[in-house]
């Protein structure tokens, strides 16, 4: 078994006690952070709005440090919102948003990411949805393929 399914359990085993810890708003699976930085030790990541000095919690508020011997991690997203439609055209896109390579329906744009040789931003999604579901070498899609928002789908849709 993976490891990262057997922190995949863990979280489902405890999930709903998980969530109900103040100012949680979603759960995961990721690698854990220290000062910053992200290091390679898998952790089962409990997202909150702010986090909050210990001191200002009773014990049963604050996120055990293990849950079923597995590492935690608590990170500050923020105040999670809705969005308005994510088929609307959004400029600049953000993540969140209907976005597909020109040959696709739609799918949803990620996140922002930076190449760490050259500090690029890039836009992360899945693979069907920025390069057809490609290998490189297939013919599906290629370096410069148009990448429209909102996807082709939902585009339709606004019409």
């Amino acid at each position: 078994m993976d490891n990262f399914d057997k922190f995949y359990k863990a979280l489902q085993k405890h999930r709903s006690r998980l969530i109900t810890f103040p100012n949680v708003c979603g759960l995961g699976i990721g690698l854990k952070h220290r000062n910053m930085q992200r290091t390679d030790s898998p952790a089962l990541i409990v997202f909150v709005e702010k986090k909050e000095k210990k001191e200002n919690l009773s014990r049963t508020e604050i996120v055990p440090k293990k849950v079923s011997g597995f590492e935690t991690d608590v990170i500050e997203i923020g105040k999670v919102r809705l969005l308005g439609t994510r088929q609307e055209r959004h400029r600049p896109a953000h993540p969140g948003v209907s976005i597909g390579h020109y040959k696709i329906s739609a799918g949803t744009f990620g996140a922002v990411v930076k190449d760490i040789e050259t500090g690029n931003s890039l836009i992360l999604s899945n693979n069907h949805i920025l390069a057809n579901g490609s290998n490189g070498q297939d013919g599906r899609a290629k370096i410069g393929d148009p990448i429209l928002q909102p996807g082709p789908y939902d585009s339709i849709l606004n019409l």
